[in-house]
C-alpha cells in the first residue's frame, strides 16, 4: 500500500470544511478542539498522520481524513483523533469511520445507517477522552473506565510525546510532565453522559495535514509555557537520613565511629526513585558524618538522586540550625522567599520539624521509628503533615501541589 500522500489543496480543504462532520460532546466537557488537518487521498494508502491503512470499498471514489487537535485530553497535553469521510464519484457521503483508543472503527447506526442527524455526519466524542462513537448509547460500554480515566487518572500521561514529534520535543523535562499532570488533576471531572453539545468542526481552523503537523511542536511548547506559568510546583525536597531513609537500628560502626554498614527503610528507595522520575529536587539535610553517609546512601544507590548534600559534619552546625536549611537552598539556588514552595522531611520534631517550620519550610513529619518521642515539645514542633513511612510521600507531595494550584486559582481576600 502506498506509504505517501500529497498535500491537500484548497478546493479539497473547502470540500473538507463544506462536508464535516459535527460532533457531541457531553455538557461538562471542558476540552474543545481547535484545529483540524486535512488530507484528500484519491486511492488506498496509509493516513499520513496515523500509518493507518485506509482502504477503498467498492463506489468509494476519494477519503477525507480530518486529524483533530485538542490541546487537552484529560489524561495528557494535546490530542489527536480522527474521522474519515469515504465519497463516492459525487462527493456525497457513503461510509464514516473514526478513531478511538488507537483504533479505526466503522461508524454506523445499529440498522447499518450513516450517522446522520439533519443531513450531516454526526458523531459522539467520549467525555475528557475523545475517542468516537456513532451513538451517545455506545459511550455506555465504557462509562465505568471513562469515570476512572476523567478523576482518579487525570493527568497521568503528562505530556504525550510520540514517535512523529519526539525530535521536536527534547528539551521537555521530568518536572514539565509533573506540571502538567497537576494542571490536569486539578481539572478532574465527573462526567456528564447526555451529549447535547453540539460543535461543528466546520467552525475552527482548517488546513493541510502538514501545515498542522508542522504547527504541532510549537502548540505544545506554548501550552507547555502557559502551564509552567500557571502550575505552582514544589521547588525542593529536603530529606533527612536517620529513621527517615535509613533504619537507624540496623547501623553498624567500626572503631572510629562511622557507619559502615545499615539498612534502608522499607519503601525508602522506591520513594527516592519516584521522586526524581517525577522531577522533584531532592537535598539531603541530616545530622552526621560525610564518610558514613557516602558508604551507606551511597552504597544503596540513593546518593546520586540528590542535587545538593548538606552535611552537619561539612557544615559545623546541625539541626534545628537554620544555617543546615539556608545553605541546602542556596545550593539550589532558591532564597527564603521559596520556603512555602520547599518541604522537609524528617523523623525528628526538634531538629527536622522545628527548623523547618521556624524557616516557613513545609514540615512533614515521618513516625515510623518509635526510637524518639512522638510528642511536640513545643508549638514549632507541630509537623504541617505527617506520614507514617516512605511510600507515602510522593501521594503527599501530590496533595499538597494540588492545594497550591487551588489557593492560586482562590486567593484568599485581603
Amino acid at each position: 500500500m502506498p506509504q505517501s500522500t500529497r498535500p491537500a489543496t484548497s478546493a479539497e480543504i473547502d470540500l473538507a470544511r463544506r462536508l464535516a462532520p459535527v460532533v457531541r460532546f457531553c455538557d461538562n466537557e471542558p476540552f474543545l478542539p481547535s484545529r483540524v488537518g486535512v488530507t484528500v487521498l484519491d486511492t488506498p494508502a496509509r493516513s499520513p498522520s496515523t500509518g493507518i491503512p485506509i482502504v477503498f470499498e467498492a463506489g468509494v471514489a476519494k477519503v477525507i481524513e480530518y486529524a483533530i487537535w485538542w490541546d487537552w485530553d484529560i489524561q495528557h497535553l494535546y490530542e489527536l483523533e480522527h474521522i474519515w469521510l469515504k465519497l463516492d464519484a459525487d462527493d456525497s457521503v457513503v461510509a464514516v469511520e473514526a478513531s478511538a483508543h488507537g483504533g479505526k472503527l466503522a461508524m454506523q447506526l445499529p440498522g447499518g445507517a450513516l450517522p446522520l442527524e439533519e443531513g450531516r455526519v454526526t458523531l459522539v466524542s467520549t467525555p475528557g477522552k475523545h475517542a468516537f462513537t456513532a451513538t451517545a448509547d455506545a459511550q455506555a460500554q465504557d462509562a465505568e473506565l471513562t469515570v476512572v480515566s476523567c478523576q482518579e487518572l487525570a493527568g497521568r500521561a503528562g505530556i504525550l510525546i510520540n514517535d512523529m514529534f519526539r525530535a521536536a520535543l527534547t528539551e521537555v523535562m521530568a518536572e514539565d510532565h509533573r506540571a502538567v499532570k497537576r494542571y490536569l488533576q486539578a481539572r478532574a471531572f465527573l462526567p456528564a453522559f447526555d451529549f447535547g453539545q453540539r460543535f461543528a468542526l466546520s467552525s475552527i481552523e482548517f488546513m493541510s495535514w502538514e501545515a498542522l503537523a508542522a504547527w504541532i511542536p510549537g502548540r505544545v511548547k506554548a501550552v507547555l509555557a502557559e502551564v509552567r506559568q500557571e502550575q505552582p510546583l514544589l521547588k525542593a525536597v529536603f530529606l533527612d537520613s536517620g529513621d527517615t531513609l535509613v533504619n537507624e537500628d540496623s547501623e553498624k560502626f567500626d572503631a572510629d565511629g562511622y557507619v559502615i554498614e545499615a539498612g534502608l527503610i522499607p519503601g525508602a528507595l522506591e520513594m527516592v526513585r519516584s521522586l526524581t522520575k517525577e522531577g522533584y529536587r531532592l537535598a539531603l539535610v541530616a545530622d552526621g558524618r560525610v564518610r558514613s553517609f557516602d558508604t551507606v546512601l551511597g552504597g544503596h544507590g540513593i546518593a546520586p538522586h540528590f542535587h545538593a548534600q548538606v552535611i552537619s559534619e561539612s557544615e559545623g552546625c546541625s539541626k534545628p540550625d537554620p544555617r543546615m536549611f539556608q545553605k541546602a537552598m542556596s545550593s539550589l539556588g532558591l532564597t527564603a522567599g521559596d520556603a512555602e514552595t520547599i518541604v522537609m522531611v524528617g523523623n525528628h520534631l526538634e531538629r527536622d520539624i522545628g527548623g523547618a517550620n521556624n524557616l516557613g519550610i513545609i514540615s512533614i513529619w515521618q513516625s515510623w521509628s518509635r526510637k524518639r518521642t512522638h510528642i511536640p515539645a513545643d508549638p514549632i514542633e507541630v509537623p504541617r503533615y505527617t506520614i507514617r513511612s516512605p511510600g507515602e510521600l510522593p501521594g503527599l507531595l501530590a496533595d499538597i501541589e494540588r492545594q497550591m494550584a487551588r489557593a492560586k486559582s482562590n486567593p484568599t481576600p485581603g
